[in-house]
């Protein structure tokens, strides 16, 4: 009978620990396997973790406050430590910080079975085990905002001095595309870090007089010089009697970037994206963004605004672009909408008031 037990690895690269997830599923445990912290606390949020076989030998990222998090969002989860013999004081860290259990690398896979095995065996019956949704949320968006500071320095510094050699460089030098992909994935990384800090901690609205004709022309020019953008084609379709409207021109540049980023990504190679705007007949302004991507199945499209939900695993980020944009959307009175079929297509549609809400 498969076992509905659901056991959570974080390891970065121990061979040990993925030998240990794949004798756990021969044994039919659900097992998950991420290589980041921050990952994992999303995992045990949106999938009710049991147990967590965590790998502090190479753990990073304030490894310990992890401990605090998760045990916040699920008191009752259990979790074994495995670890190599010199960090053994480390691992009495973690004991004291809440971990229940510890296990000696190289460890037999029997072992660590019998451990889990006994637990698992005394809370079959405890079915879901998560706290409260707003309490988990707070934890999440005040994790969210520390990962977002430890990040930002050192990237800013990376960027810059990227950015430092790029300018002293010939476009004709061997290494200068080298040097301009390195600044992309920068780039790439930093709008993962505004959507993170969006996400957990949303600014009040500044409304001014805007032109989302003007926004969308902006957001297009800035995939313009991507690799991407060299094989898929957007073609633009505006109404040039198209109204001004009261509305945070950040916030809707971030929210129309995410969606335009999402629709590209979708297409996955080459193909067409088109994005267009009209004037709606209730005192609204229309944005569609239309691609002939791989569309999006009937099952997973309710959830296609939730939280780090991504709708395939092999796609990049974190799962929170759509989100803030909806977000970002309703807090000027709007809505953002979605229809696609698989293998046609998907249309993104954003509306947006007139007047100011």
């Amino acid at each position: 009978m498969t076992n509905k037990h659901k056991v959570l690895a974080i390891s970065e690269k121990d061979e040990n620990m993925r030998a240990a997830v794949k004798f756990l599923e021969n044994k039919g445990y659900d097992v998950s396997y991420e290589t980041s912290v921050f990952q994992a606390i999303v995992t045990v949020t949106e999938s009710k973790i049991d147990t967590i076989l965590l790998d502090i030998d190479d753990l990073e990222l304030k490894g310990r406050e992890f401990l605090d998090v998760v045990k916040k969002i699920n008191p009752k989860l259990f979790i074994l430590l495995s670890f190599s013999d010199p960090n053994r004081e480390k691992a009495i860290k973690y004991i004291e910080r809440g971990a229940d259990c510890y296990i000696l690398k190289p460890f037999y896979m029997n072992e660590m079975y019998a451990i889990i095995r006994q637990f698992s065996d005394r809370n079959d019956d405890i079915g879901n085990r998560l706290k409260d949704s707003s309490e988990t949320q707070k934890i999440i968006e005040n994790f969210a905002l520390r990962i977002a500071h430890e990040i930002n320095n050192p990237l800013t510094t990376i960027s810059g001095q990227l950015q430092l050699r790029l300018s002293q460089m010939e476009n004709n030098n061997p290494d200068y595309y080298i040097f301009e992909t390195l600044e992309e994935e920068t780039q790439r990384i930093a709008e993962t870090v505004r959507n993170l800090v969006t996400y957990a901690q949303p600014r009040d609205l500044y409304r001014e007089d805007v032109n989302l004709n003007e926004i969308l022309k902006e957001v297009i020019c800035s995939f313009a010089d991507t690799e991407q953008e060299k094989e898929v084609k957007i073609v633009e379709s505006f109404d040039n009697h198209l109204p001004m409207i009261k509305a945070d021109k950040a916030q809707i540049t971030l929210a129309c970037r995410n969606i335009l980023g999402n629709s590209r990504r979708a297409i996955n190679g080459t193909g067409g994206l088109k994005v267009a705007t009209k004037r709606g007949t209730d005192s609204n302004i229309n944005v569609s963004f239309y691609d002939s991507g791989r569309g999006i199945s009937s099952e997973v499209i309710e959830k296609i605004f939730d939280p780090f939900f991504v709708v395939r695993e092999e796609e990049r980020g974190l799962g929170l672009g759509l989100c803030i944009s909806n977000d970002i959307v309703k807090r000027h009175g709007g809505v953002l909408t979605v229809k696609s079929q698989e293998e046609k297509g998907t249309v993104f549609q954003l509306t947006l008031p007139i007047d100011a809400v």
